[in-house]
């Protein structure tokens, strides 16, 4: 007994002797070195807002407490951003790119200088579900049924975004009319085309509607005509749009576009960066979600936070690559990828 006891003793303080390198090599690697977060689109939309907590609040829980830096790289729906991080950003540790999520798939569907399927994940802040809605005193559609027989236009940053993906396979399932304009640099610029009437609605993530405008949610500016991704409690009489389509492919179409939703607000870094350095940044994002400052400064924000942990996000990918190429062939024709 006595032999057994001294042994489990004598692990455990091998596994310390041998851990607490590795903890040490990874403070002496990051002190006095800048992490950027990089964010792909325009800073004054959602996504920028929640890249602030990560660069505010991250630095504090990685070991060496490097500094930490925000850079904006918006175009094409976030794939602009993504194939900077994927093939020219360090490959250290230094570098931390925000997704905009239907980017992940995206390389299913064109040609993309980036593979999904290989981003390491550090962690999500929140699942993203979504609505497509309409700046009630100008759409010339107050519902989802006239919106089959009247031209509604809604904005996009780029055929890679869900604000292009979802309303173009809307019209093809649904029999919607929605008129679909390209080249926003972001959600910000998007919104003021929504006010200014050069547009009349959007795709929009529920958080970038609580978090970024609050104002037009409490004002009744807006309303939804359909909710897809997670339930969203707040709307219990906006349909899903996976309810509305009958079809089983159809469905699955759906499923694979959602693959954004339950990635969320996710941070990742490209191949190549070390196993151990992907765990460390892992451990520090989960630690920064976990502390009462960060939880305090998200609500002060009004952002929703939700951690998803970065293994969970790659199984996520992991299912949406396994998509049956007959579906996604398919989407790509519905889409105009072909």
């Amino acid at each position: 007994m006595f032999y057994r006891k001294a042994l489990a003793a004598f692990s455990g303080v091998a596994a310390l002797a041998v851990a607490a390198p590795a903890s040490a090599d990874e403070a002496a690697f990051f002190a006095g070195k800048t992490v950027t977060v990089m964010v792909p689109s325009s800073l004054g939309a959602t996504l920028g807002l929640y890249g602030r907590l990560v660069v505010d609040y991250m630095g504090k829980h990685i070991p060496g407490n490097p500094g930490v830096i925000i850079e904006s790289r918006p175009g094409a729906g976030g794939s602009v951003g993504a194939a900077y991080a994927y093939n020219i950003a360090p490959k250290d540790g230094t570098f931390i790119a925000e997704v905009l999520a239907p980017s992940v798939t995206l390389p299913m569907l064109r040609e993309m200088k980036f593979d999904g399927s290989k981003f390491q994940w550090i962690g999500s802040l929140v699942p993203r579900p979504a609505v497509v809605s309409v700046w009630v005193e100008k759409t010339p559609a107050k519902t989802l049924e006239e919106a089959k027989t009247k031209e509604v236009i809604v904005g996009s940053s780029g055929k890679g975004s869900e604000t292009f993906l979802i309303p173009t396979l809307m019209n093809k399932a649904l029999g919607t009319k929605f008129k679909v304009v390209l080249g926003y640099k972001g959600g910000a610029e998007i919104n003021q085309a929504m006010e200014q009437g050069e547009v009349h609605g959007r795709m929009q993530y529920w958080s970038g509607w609580t978090a970024g405008k609050p104002d037009w949610l409490r004002d009744k500016k807006i309303s939804h005509f359909v909710q897809y991704g997670p339930k969203i409690p707040e709307l219990p009489d906006v349909p899903s749009l996976k309810d509305l389509v009958s079809g089983t492919k159809e469905k699955q179409m759906i499923t694979f576009l959602e693959t954004a939703n339950k990635i969320g607000m996710g941070f990742w870094v490209p191949p190549g960066v070390p196993k151990a350095r992907v765990d460390t940044l892992r451990q520090a994002f989960e630690k920064m979600m976990a502390s009462e400052e960060f939880k305090a400064a998200a609500a002060k924000r009004r952002a929703p936070v939700e951690l998803v942990k970065g293994d969970e996000l790659q199984k996520i990918a992991d299912e949406a690559y396994a998509t049956p190429p007959a579906v996604v062939s398919e989407l790509k024709g519905i889409l105009g990828f072909n």
